[in-house]
This record gives structure tokens, sequence and C-alpha cells, in this order.
């Protein structure tokens, strides 16, 4: 396992390439790390909270885990969670070691070549870049046959100081979105959920709005994430960014702007291991919240067009 760093007078970002897993994100002005980072570091071949990975080959939950190819067949995938394919499945993306070029001083690019998995065959390429404030991540891939691909970055975002604060208090704002609805295996149900339902508007943050006013509610969507969020924003319009956090002492800022239709947000609810991480402090409940711009998850039963040939995805993160 080999890091990486990628250096101006505002940012550095820190990589593995295992997974290319993004392990910092400094504010160099705050002198803090936006993301959480497991304490050891062997812990990311494990990797249990998908820390700062490369998800995919197929991003957020498949099922029926299974997808009809371009010659009629039917692909069955591995089930890692119950009866669902999760995350690309046990042999995903963030448990690969991928080659690492150096571009130039603010660019590194990461090839993977993805032959062992119950997907077609193909080659995977993140290009990870930086330009002052901002920090950029493309995902590119090509096959000779069509295939799956929906990639996308797993960080945990935790943007006050102190890791030991949550991000409870942290100011969200979410681009116009519709609300994919889940049942108890986190499939989607084909259902969406504007604002102006009222369980849609339980969990919209079109207003800023802190993110613990979303949590532990008494609705179904809320006992199914554990208290927490756990769900995909569907994008209706062209706002921008789609994401913008603040920390509780509003000093640290970030916007997330993507060409992805999606973001799955999750606040950690659910920690079913005890871990270390940052400074050694044991992991707790909503001490991160993951914004994982992609395609809606299971879309590959929903689309007319989920096999691609070639596959491109760019997401800026501005870090201020």
């Amino acid at each position: 396992m080999q890091k990486y760093q990628l250096e101006n007078d505002v940012v550095l970002i820190e990589f593995l390439d295992l997974g290319g897993c993004i392990t910092k994100m400094i504010n160099k002005k705050t002198q803090t790390n936006y993301v959480l980072q497991y304490a050891e570091e062997e812990l990311y071949h494990e990797n249990p909270y998908f820390f700062g990975a490369t998800i995919g080959r197929n991003a957020g939950r498949t099922y029926p885990p299974a997808y009809q190819n371009s010659s009629g067949e039917q692909i069955l995938l591995d089930q890692n969670e119950g009866h669902v394919h999760l995350h690309g499945g046990k042999a995903g993306l963030q448990y690969q070691v991928w080659t690492v070029e150096k571009l130039t001083d603010m660019a590194f690019r990461l090839r993977f070549e993805d032959r062992n998995s119950n997907y077609e065959a193909f080659q995977l390429q993140l290009d990870y870049q930086l330009s002052g404030a901002d920090f950029t991540i493309e995902m590119i891939g090509h096959g000779t046959q069509p295939t799956i691909c929906n990639l996308t970055n797993h960080s945990y975002f935790n943007l006050n100081r102190q890791k030991t604060q949550t991000i409870e208090n942290h100011t969200l704002k979410v681009a116009p979105a519709k609300i994919q609805v889940i049942d108890s295996q986190f499939v989607p149900t084909g259902e969406y959920l504007g604002p102006e339902v009222s369980l849609g508007a339980a969990f919209s943050f079109e207003q800023p709005r802190q993110i613990a006013t979303a949590l532990n509610q008494t609705n179904e969507l809320a006992e199914i994430c554990a208290g927490g969020i756990d769900l995909a924003y569907c994008f209706t319009g062209g706002e921008t960014p789609q994401i913008l956090l603040t920390s509780e002492d509003e000093q640290n800022h970030l916007a997330i702007t993507s060409d992805q239709e999606a973001c799955v947000i999750y606040t950690l609810n659910k920690i079913d291991q005890s871990v270390s991480i940052n400074d050694y402090q044991p992991i707790q409940k909503y001490q991160g919240i993951t914004f994982e711009m992609q395609r809606k998850p299971n879309y590959i039963h929903e689309a007319d067009d989920y096999l691609v040939k070639d596959y491109q995805a760019v997401t800026n993160y501005h870090i201020f």
C-alpha cells in the first residue's frame, strides 16, 4: 500500500493506491482534514466503512443481484449484504490496487483493468487533479463489449477541527431533488418523494438547515435508515453546486459539483464494527457524512441504457 500527495498553498490531498482511497483533504487555512480516516492504515485492506474508497463496478445496492448482458444472458452477481449485491460485491474496486502515474505536480492518474469480477472486462481510470481550492476526480471506463459501470467516491466528511464532534450540527444544502424510497433491504421501490410531500420534506435540504433536524424522526424511512439518512437524492434541476456543507463553527465549507444524476447521502447511522479513526478516537454514530455522486441506485433494473462501452463521471470538491 503506497501513499501519494497533491499539495498547493491552500489544500493538501492524500490518497492510497489501494482502492484509490482518499485519506486526507486538508484545508490548510484552518488545518482541518475534511475526511475521516482509519487510525490504523492496515484497516484499508478490509475497509468495513468504505472510507475514502472508489466504489464500483456498480455503486449502491443491486437487487435482484443480476442483470442481462448484451447477448441476452443473465449475469449473476455475488451477494455481500443479505441477498443484495452492494458496492460491486466481495471483489469491489475498494479492494484493488491501482497503478499510479504522476502526470504533473498537481495531477495523478490511477489505472485498473477489471477482469476478474462477474462483470464484463473493463479498463478503468481515475484522474485526481488539484487546482487552487478545487480537487477534481474524473472517472473513465472503456470496454470492448457493453457492460455495467457506475462509480463513485465514498469519503466521509466531517468539517469540524475536532473529530470527536459529530456532523449533527453541520449545515447542509442540497440542490432540488426527489428522494428515492427504499424498502427494508435498502432497495429502491421505484417510488420518489418530492419536498411537497410531508415525508419528502422531512429529509429535504433545499433550504440550508442543520443535519440534526433530519435525524431520529418518527417515520417509516427514518426507521429503515436507523434514525439517520441513507437515501438517494435524484436531482431535478441544474442547480450547482449540488451539495454545500458547513462546519459547526462556520469556519470550514465544502461545495460538491458533479455531472451525475444522483447523490446517496449517508450519515454513518450503523456502527457494527468498533474501529479507531483519525487520532485514535473510537468511531461513533453520525461522525461523518458521505455524498456518493452516481447514477440512481439499482438503475440497472429501471433504466434502458444500463449497458455502456464508455463511461465518464466528473466530481469537483471546492474546499474553503
